[in-house]
């Protein structure tokens, strides 16, 4: 099974409107998750979300005033053949031959918020009914932004091991 785990965390003082612009997950296609959008829940505080695009990629846009987190998970078999391992509007996170750096393009509007983004999509299986193993990429950044507008930000970029 292919389980996916995405995350937003904003910490903010202020009840002045913000907006921020964040990358999606993406299959080998291009392609992001159906239902990506409806299935994200906001578990701490309250937001607008909807798609746009950037550069040709796709984004997720969030419009809020204050704190919030965000969640998105899902599980999918391996019999469906569908895995979104890998982010829009991202560089350098080509697979395990990939030693170069990642970064995201993020945007957002204010420079007196700390988001907090991580992004997950992990391929579980049984070598034998009692050994487990897969794995796959994680994506990290936090403490961002460091201005207002788009920015390429640094991505703490590596892959778990189940073995």
């Amino acid at each position: 099974m292919y389980s996916h785990g995405y995350s937003l965390k904003v910490e903010t003082n202020s009840t002045e409107e913000y907006v921020i612009r964040l990358p999606v997950p993406h299959d080998r296609s291009e392609m992001m998750p159906d239902d990506f959008l409806s299935e994200l829940e906001v578990t701490m505080g309250v937001a607008e979300l909807s798609l746009g695009t950037y550069d040709n990629e796709t984004y997720l846009e969030i419009r809020s005033s204050a704190s919030l987190n965000l969640e998105w998970e899902r599980t999918i078999p391996d019999s469906m053949n569908e895995r979104y391992g890998n982010l829009t509007l991202t560089t350098g996170a080509e697979g395990w031959s990939s030693h170069d750096q990642c970064y995201s393009w993020v945007y957002s509007s204010r420079i007196d918020i700390e988001m907090t983004f991580y992004y997950s999509s992990i391929h579980h299986y049984n070598v034998t009914p009692w050994w487990a193993s897969g794995g796959g990429p994680t994506f990290r950044f936090w403490g961002h932004p460091l201005q207002s507008g788009w920015q390429q930000t640094l991505v703490d970029y590596g892959w778990l091991v189940i073995d």
